[in-house]
């Protein structure tokens, strides 16, 4: 009986744990499964609609989650924490809130937005095609990282360190790879042009 226990014990751990790599076992699953050209176009809370095709340029950093997702609001205090610090830098910071605004109305995510002093930009994706472009899971927040030339790097994360602090440094190295990724390439040649 005991082996059994242990056995089925063994089993159920085996099946919980996460994807692959060292993110996943600090509460982070990482997808290399995205297109690279993905992207979207989005209308935010102020009226004006956002397409990533038009950013390039910039590292973006998005990020899909829900007021009622507890993680999502830690990470968003994380994404505000590195908007302030990257501030002046080609970096931009976005929140995408996938819920049915017949839910969650436009007034409460205003209140929402509020409440947790967000300034970075807040988009609505009610029918999660944009998310489904980069998870097919329901584990949330999902953070999606794009180049400076519009591409999706891979991984894309799906969920938060419980450590704030690691979880930002973790952030920090993607985005400072990103804009060293785009510095360290070489320049195009004048016939190229």
């Amino acid at each position: 009986m005991m082996r059994r226990v242990a056995a089925i014990l063994v089993l159920t751990l085996l099946l919980a744990a996460p994807g692959s790599g060292a993110p996943a076992q600090q509460g982070i699953v990482t997808s290399n499964d995205v297109l690279k050209d993905a992207g979207f176009k989005l209308k935010g809370l102020d009226g004006k609609f956002y397409d990533t095709s038009e950013m390039r340029g910039d590292v973006l950093v998005v990020s899909f989650g829900s007021t009622w997702c507890v993680p999502c609001i830690s990470e968003l205090v994380a994404i505000e924490e590195l908007k302030e610090e990257y501030a002046g830098k080609p970096v931009r910071f976005m929140w995408v809130n996938i819920e049915d605004p017949r839910r969650t109305s436009n007034n409460i995510l205003k209140y929402f937005v509020k409440e947790h002093r967000m300034t970075i930009p807040v988009l609505r994706d009610p029918g999660g095609e944009a998310l489904g472009q980069y998870s097919s899971g329901t584990r949330i927040p999902v953070m999606v990282f794009f180049d400076r030339d519009g591409h999706v790097s891979a991984p894309v994360n799906h969920g938060m360190m419980q450590d704030i602090t690691t979880y930002k440094q973790h952030l920090r190295e993607r985005v400072n790879a990103l804009l060293a990724a785009r510095a360290d390439a070489p320049a195009a040649s004048p016939a190229a042009k």
